[in-house]
Order: structure tokens, then C-alpha cells, then sequence
């Protein structure tokens, strides 16, 4: 009895100490590096420059999204992914290493699968520095970009055939920064970068120098990187930064030198270690448990281990399996009665009707889960689509706690305002529980929670009610994302 004691008393101190170090400062980071493009000259030191910031934000307490060589679907489920974390966390930090340009003003990143051949097809190939941007400041205070993507425009020839094109220019644009936001450019605007002979860019390889450093502010570390990509490029390059920081920030607070963390607690000053932690959460044996500890020492021994039996643990069981199974041909068939996408986190997201396109815009369900309020799901109905669905099926029964939905057509304001909104709605699942919605007329982000978590393989929105347009009854929306409670 004494032993089941002990051992319980060691658990709630090990989460007990995960909960303050995260209410402390959560950190969030996403690192992508693309150097594998199908159709455009390859880079060969993105991925390098990716995998060696990745492990060094991890051990400076960053929870990390992101990899190497993302087409476009993987960057839209990564950027999505980083977005919900980033609402909760206090930092949040993007580096993207690969082919970047600017059009019009505005900068892209360039996914791996990129086709580019025209400008007014922008935005089906390419990400736009605004839509990480919207992700990062959807919670934290502060916000950090590094930029190593001012290489040269990989589209300039076929862009400068296009009459209808802009003549376009090298490197990026410079950006006009929005309160709590840090950007840094691997050289000046409409400059370009080097890719570097090493294993890293002159950029990268000078940020993976002076990161850690304790106690250094942002602002000092970018002066000595910014020092050595000088010397090392013979003055060709100069990084650029852009500040409206209203906090000082420092990527290793002088708090948190060795000295000041226990022996084998890479993670912190818990005082346990990471051996007797992972006794625990084999004890523990549930995904949480297992998660917790990959989180607190990802870079321990026995940290892999943990790894493959989260795995496990967070598998869902046989019978969820079979039933995700027969799922596949149930959402299959619906396209009989609407139109279904799969989108990220096994969600099939069915609209029961669809505009049709509008010279190149285009207005199907996987415009609510592409992340970018440039695009909108619109339904098709005569009058103003009240009595239109849009049906989320899971791939399993999941613990439903509610959904985010950003309304209208959040393009800009004009867009919303021309465009209808949803009014009200009832939102349904698969246990029979409803849940009369009204939403406010206003632009961006509104998070509807049920009064406790739901179980349940599917959640539909029918629209009761809408806001009219100014000059379409069209109605509307941007984005929707389930909250999941599991």
C-alpha cells in the first residue's frame, strides 16, 4: 500500500511540475526547410538548416512542428497544427528555409510541389507570409520570424512571361510587423541570399552560433549574427530585422543556465529523473502519460522508447479501427448528396451544397480547413442558404468539446461585409445532443464550446439564421475546426 502511495505521489509531482514549467512560458516553434522541389532548381541546404534549428529549439524548451520537404498539403496541415498551438502558448517562433518571393508586395514560401506558371495562381501553389503570420498571433504575445528564403525567384522566368504579371523582384519584401512581432531576413529586402558551400547558410549557420547563448537578448544576438554573415559573405549579405516587440526576450533566460537545472533533468528543475519519469508513465501506461514524458525530455535515452509506446497508446482500439474501416465507405457515399474533402487530423469535412467556381476562386469544404481566410466554403442555394449543412465526420468516435469557426468571407472587410454570415446555426452530433448557436457580425475567430464534451463521430452545422449581405446573398465561411477534449 505504502509503494502505491509513493508511486502516486510521484506522478502528480511529475505532471504537477510539467503544468508549472508550461504555465511558466509555453514556447511553440515551427520549422520548416524545403530543398527537394519537383520543379524548380533543388537547394541543398534547407533541410540541413531545419534539422539543425529544430534541435536546437528543442532544447531550449520549444514544443516543435514542422519537417523538411513539404509539399503544399503538408504545409497547410503543419501550419494548421502550429495555429492551435499557438493560441495557448506565450512564444511562437517560424523559420522556413527554401525558395521565397515576393509578388505584388506580398511573400511566399514555396511548398516542394510548387507549379507556379501563372501570377493569378499564387495562391493554389504557393503560402503566403500573411497566413503564418494570422496562425502565430492567434494567442501569443510574442511572435519571432526568421526568414532564410531571399534566394532567387525560382518562377522569374515563367512569371515575366505572364502579361498579366507584375515584374517580379528579387528576394522578399520588407513587412510591416504588428505589435509583439520579431522579423528577421536572412539579407535585405529585394536582396539576395546564399545558400551556403557548408552544411548551412551563412544565415543559418550564424543563428545556430549565437541562439543559445544565456541571457542574450533577440536584439544582441541578431547584431552578432548579422556581424558574422557580413564577414562571411565579404559584405554581399546583410540581415535585416523588423521590431515592434513590447517584451524583451531572450531564447536562453540567463535563469536557465546548467547551473541552474538538476543532474539529468535536461527538461528542468523538477528534481526528477529522467529514468524514474519514465517508470512513471510506464506505470501511468496512457498517452498522456507518455506525451508528458516526450515533452519533458526529448532528447533523453529513453526517450524513443516513450515514443513508440505513445504510439501505441494513442492508437485507437480494434474496434475503432474496424469501425474507421467501414467509415471510409459511409463518407464515400455522401458525395452523392454534397460534396466531401478529407482534411487534417482524419476529419472529412461535407458541405451540402457548393458555389461554383468563379474564375479561378474556388469554394469547396477544403477551403475551411486550408488555414487561410482568403478563401471561403460558399454555399450554392438561390436565396441566402439558410437550411445548408456542413457535416465533420471523424474518422473514430472522438471527445468532442466544441469548434472554432471564423465567419463569412474574411478576405477583408469589403469581402465580409458583401458577402452573407451566419446568424444562427444548430450544431449536432452523432449522441443526439443539439445545440442552438448565435454568432456576432464580426470579423475573425469565435470558439463555440459545448457545456461538457460530447462523444461522437461527426458534428453537423445547419445554418438557421444568417447576417445579409451588402451585395451577395451568398453565405459564407472562412474556417472550422473541431475541438477534440482526447
Amino acid at each position: 500500500m505504502a509503494s502505491i502511495v509513493q508511486r502516486f505521489v510521484l506522478v502528480f509531482a511529475v505532471l504537477f511540475g510539467l503544468a508549472l514549467n508550461a504555465h511558466a512560458e509555453r514556447r511553440v516553434a515551427l520549422v520548416i526547410g524545403n530543398s527537394a522541389y519537383q520543379h524548380v532548381a533543388q537547394l541543398k541546404n534547407p533541410k540541413n538548416d531545419a534539422a539543425d534549428l529544430d534541435g536546437r529549439l528543442k532544447s531550449l524548451g520549444f514544443e516543435m512542428f514542422g519537417g523538411t520537404d513539404l509539399d503544399m498539403l503538408a504545409m497547410r496541415q503543419t501550419l494548421i497544427e502550429f495555429g492551435r498551438a499557438a493560441e495557448t502558448a506565450d512564444v511562437a517562433v517560424f523559420f522556413y528555409a527554401g525558395h521565397g518571393l515576393q509578388i505584388g508586395g506580398i511573400n511566399y514560401i514555396v511548398p516542394v510541389d510548387a507549379k507556379l506558371e501563372f501570377e493569378s495562381e499564387k495562391d493554389f501553389w504557393l503560402v503566403s507570409l500573411n497566413a503564418v503570420m494570422q496562425q502565430m498571433e492567434r494567442g501569443s504575445r510574442t511572435n519571432i520570424v526568421f526568414l532564410d528564403a531571399c534566394r532567387d525567384n525560382p518562377f522569374a522566368k515563367q512569371l515575366g512571361g505572364d502579361s498579366r504579371s507584375a515584374v517580379p523582384l528579387k528576394g522578399l519584401a520588407s513587412v510591416q510587423t504588428g505589435s509583439g512581432t520579431f522579423i528577421a531576413y536572412a539579407t535585405a529586402p529585394d536582396d539576395v541570399a546564399s545558400d551556403g558551400a557548408g552544411r548551412n547558410s551563412p544565415f543559418t549557420s550564424a543563428l545556430l552560433s549565437h541562439i543559445a547563448v544565456p541571457g542574450q537578448s533577440i536584439d544582441d544576438m541578431m547584431t552578432k549574427v548579422r556581424r558574422d554573415v557580413i564577414d562571411t559573405t565579404g559584405g554581399k549579405q546583410r540581415p535585416w530585422t523588423s521590431s515592434s516587440l513590447v517584451d524583451s526576450f531572450a531564447f536562453a533566460p540567463a535563469a536557465e543556465t546548467a547551473a541552474g537545472t538538476g543532474a539529468g533533468t535536461p527538461g528542468g528543475g523538477s528534481g526528477i529523473s529522467e529514468k524514474d519519469a519514465f517508470e512513471v508513465a510506464e506505470s501511468v501506461g496512457s498517452c498522456g502519460a507518455y506525451e508528458a514524458y516526450v515533452r519533458r525530455f526529448p532528447d533523453s535515452f529513453f526517450a524513443d522508447i516513450a515514443r513508440e509506446k505513445m504510439k501505441a497508446a494513442c492508437a485507437a482500439p480494434a474496434t475503432e479501427q474496424v469501425a474507421s474501416a467501414a467509415f471510409v465507405t459511409t463518407t464515400r457515399s455522401l458525395a452523392k448528396e454534397g460534396v466531401c474533402e478529407e482534411g487534417p487530423f482524419g476529419v472529412t469535412f461535407c458541405a451540402s451544397s457548393v458555389l461554383d467556381p468563379i474564375k479561378t476562386n474556388r469554394y469547396d469544404p477544403s477551403m475551411l480547413f486550408d488555414g487561410n481566410r482568403d478563401t471561403a466554403w460558399v454555399e450554392a442555394r438561390p436565396d441566402d442558404g439558410v437550411g445548408e449543412t456542413v457535416t465533420l465526420h471523424f474518422n473514430r468516435e472522438r471527445l468532442l468539446a466544441g469548434f472554432e469557426i471564423i465567419n463569412g468571407y474574411d478576405k477583408d472587410q469589403r469581402t465580409w461585409s458583401n458577402n452573407s454570415r451566419v446568424a444562427a446555426l444548430e450544431a449536432a452530433t452523432s449522441d443526439g445532443t443539439t445545440l442552438a448557436v448565435s454568432l456576432q457580425d464580426v470579423r475573425g475567430s469565435s470558439k463555440v464550446e459545448f457545456n461538457a464534451p460530447v462523444r461522437t463521430s461527426w458534428l453537423q452545422l445547419r445554418i438557421d439564421g444568417v447576417f445579409r449581405g451588402e451585395k451577395f446573398r451568398d453565405t459564407a465561411i472562412s474556417e472550422l475546426y473541431p475541438i477534440f477534449a482526447d
